[in-house]
Formats: structure tokens, sequence, C-alpha cells
């Protein structure tokens, strides 16, 4: 597996193929659907879950993959 902020990136970018495309990193505006997509993609990518919660908390693209990380470590 790529843990690489890269290949995080990438997967968002994916994730949010279509008109989602120009909001993938602002964790913050995401709608809920934008969410299960990526705690969908997360889950797919790196068999992690997230909560509703712990996306509430973060604020950058950045953040997430540190807590994916931290996840994955666990």
């Amino acid at each position: 597996m790529d843990k690489s902020f890269t290949f995080f990136q990438n997967v968002m970018k994916d994730a949010f193929a279509g008109s989602f495309a120009s909001a993938y990193d602002k964790v913050q505006d995401w709608t809920s659907m934008q969410s299960l997509i990526v705690v969908s993609a997360i889950d797919e990518h790196y068999d992690v879950l997230m909560s509703h919660e712990e996306l509430k908390n973060v604020m950058k693209l950045e953040e997430l993959h540190q807590k994916v990380l931290q996840k994955c470590d666990d």
C-alpha cells in the first residue's frame, strides 16, 4: 500500500470525479454524500474506517491523510 500524500490525494481526486471534483480538498465543505464517498474510498484503499466525527474534526486534506496513516499503524 502506498502511504504517500500524493497517492492519497489522487485517491481523493478519483473519489470526487465529476461534479465534486473542485471540492475534493475542502474537507470542511464536504456534503454528507461526499463524506460517505471519502469513507468508502479510504476503506477500499487503506482498510481503515473513519467516523463522521473524525471527518468533522479535520480541516485539510493533509490532516485527513495523517489520521488515516495513524489508523493504519494501530
